[in-house]
């Protein structure tokens, strides 16, 4: 008897709400409420480096944007961040956990095996900066010729510091894997630490974005001796600056490896909500605060998001693991993750 009293209850409802014209209401989309509380961003790297200063600067330029706060912590350990990227697609892919990045956790599969490729990331591109080695202002070497017969005499007999793993490494290695001139290689949890280590005689050397040196080279701790590319640079307030391969000419071939910075959240968040993130990001991007800290970085703006900015990752996640793998330097081959050769 209760259960046919239920059943007529709920035909009633029914009736009623097509006699006055309604329908059952809708479940909103996650996209029609989002952001409703704070976001949190995480850097898998250590604090003043490349992506953590570009994600505290983006990310508070895009919290005015959508009203809501967007909390930045550093997550460092593992190899290429991958700690923190781990951290953050474990995270309930709902857009309330971002993942700062820099085109370095792109070697995460191959160096941990952690099976996530860039196929797996939905990516929001700031920018990039040119990699430059430097040497400390009381160095011995004051020359790159100077770094490269020390080395030829005596491998390893020169320290360069850098993040294993990522791009700073590839470049690193390439002197020795292709160029004949093996550095000592020191890792760091992060550009910042490794520049520290640099600027303090820790290590001899240091590759790095010129934004992220920018301060030393202008004080006169740090001097760069090459760009990591195949055209000469010109350092601001510093001077022109070679192209490495003017000294070591069997790097020519692999570069340039470009650097990216920004941030990504998992591939199957709501499209919604990457809608909204993508509208923030530009918005941000387009701002008299961001452009202005692009040059105070060094740094050429990219403003990618969607295909645009997968296109990119894809591309140099290509070139950066089969450079590494090629080399001996990871424990897995980007065959394993469907990476394809560039």
């Amino acid at each position: 008897m209760k259960k046919l009293v239920s059943i007529l209850l709920v035909i009633t409802m029914i009736l009623s709400m097509e006699a006055c014209g309604g329908t059952p209401a809708e479940t909103p989309s996650a996209g029609d409420t989002y952001p409703a509380r704070p976001i949190q961003n995480v850097i898998p790297f250590g604090a003043g480096g490349g992506t953590d200063v570009w994600n505290r600067s983006l990310m508070d330029a895009m919290s005015g944007i959508l009203g809501e706060s967007i909390i930045c912590s550093n997550m460092t350990g593992g190899s290429a961040g991958s700690i923190g990227v781990d951290y953050v697609f474990k995270a309930p892919h709902d857009g309330y956990t971002l993942a700062g990045t820099s085109e370095t956790p792109l070697t995460i599969p191959v160096m941990t095996g952690l099976k996530q490729t860039s196929a797996d990331w939905e990516y929001f591109i700031a920018a990039g900066s040119p990699g430059v080695l430097c040497v400390n202002k009381n160095s011995q070497y004051k020359t790159m010729d100077d770094v490269i017969a020390a080395l030829e005499t005596n491998p390893e007999s020169v320290s360069i510091a850098g993040t294993t793993g990522g791009l700073w490494f590839a470049l690193a290695k390439l002197f020795d894997a292709y160029g004949d001139v093996p550095f000592k290689w020191i890792p760091y949890d992060g550009s910042a630490t490794a520049i520290k280590g640099a600027v303090s005689g820790e290590t001899d050397c240091i590759v790095a974005s010129a934004g992220e040196v920018k301060d030393f080279v202008r004080s006169g701790d740090l001097i760069p001796l090459v760009v990591m590319d195949t055209e000469d640079w010109e350092f601001p307030e510093f001077g022109m600056v070679e192209s490495v391969v003017k000294k070591v000419p069997k790097l020519e071939q692999y570069l340039p490896l470009n650097q990216f910075l920004g941030f990504k959240v998992p591939a199957d968040t709501d499209p919604a909500i990457i809608a909204i993130l993508q509208e923030t990001f530009h918005a941000a991007m387009e701002s008299d605060q961001i452009k202005q800290f692009a040059d105070e970085q060094l740094c050429v703006l990219y403003n990618l998001s969607g295909e645009e900015a997968k296109e990119m990752a894809s591309s140099v996640e290509s070139k950066l693991c089969w450079v590494l793998y090629d080399m001996g330097q990871t424990k897995f081959s980007p065959e394993d993750f469907n990476i394809p050769k560039p």
